[in-house]
């Protein structure tokens, strides 16, 4: 790639404002289970930070999964908020009717499919995402069409939590922590990162 054209990239990146719009991932979960919110934002975040996963990425394979449902069953039999298959629950080892182990079940699960596309260099969350979707041995020989409108809407959900949640943490910063905007431009621009690799499909 042109060095220019990398590092006007970079300074387009940097130049992105980091706007701060006040919403928590429990506040953006309760909207669709407000009893469980809590449990599940702790769970997504544990799990995230677990897997080397970004949370907000979790946070919108599961809403499009299940809308944070534990109790969604699909046509197919996959359960739980992750959507695993009784067959993926039990590689992974946990119980899909356990929300936590469910959470998990599905954050170690998506793992495992961004390490087997690794060498699909930047696409490889596009392919882990429809690996996700339609089973691994489905996309060696690429993405399947059929997966497309999943990543699309994945992507789109995840673009719009980049800009709506201020806070992954467990628990709440103080207003007066020195070093909250550095915490949250970093935080940002790990975001855009990944949005960036997730972009690069075709």
């Amino acid at each position: 790639m042109n060095k220019q054209l990398l590092v006007l990239g970079l300074l387009t990146i940097l130049c992105i404002p980091i706007t701060s719009h006040g919403q928590s991932l429990v506040s953006y979960i309760a909207q669709y289970n407000p009893s469980q919110s809590q449990l599940i934002a702790n769970q997504i975040i544990e799990s995230g930070n677990k897997y080397h996963i970004d949370p907000l990425l979790l946070t919108a394979i599961y809403h499009t999964e299940s809308r944070f449902d534990n109790s969604a069953v699909s046509e197919a039999g996959a359960m739980g908020i992750s959507q695993l298959m009784p067959d993926t629950a039990s590689e992974v080892g946990v119980n899909p009717y356990d929300i936590r182990q469910n959470i998990d079940g599905g954050a170690k699960y998506f793992r495992q499919m961004i390490n087997a596309n690794n060498n699909k260099g930047l696409a490889k969350y596009n392919y882990a995402l429809a690996s996700y979707n339609a089973g691994l041995g489905n996309t060696q020989q690429g993405i399947p069409s059929y997966t497309y409108d999943y990543i699309n809407g994945i992507k789109d959900t995840y673009n719009t939590l980049i800009n709506i949640i201020d806070d992954t943490s467990t628990s709440a910063r103080p207003i007066n922590d020195p070093n909250r905007n550095k915490k949250e431009q970093l935080l940002k621009l790990y975001q855009l990162k990944k949005l960036k690799e997730l972009k690069s499909m075709k």
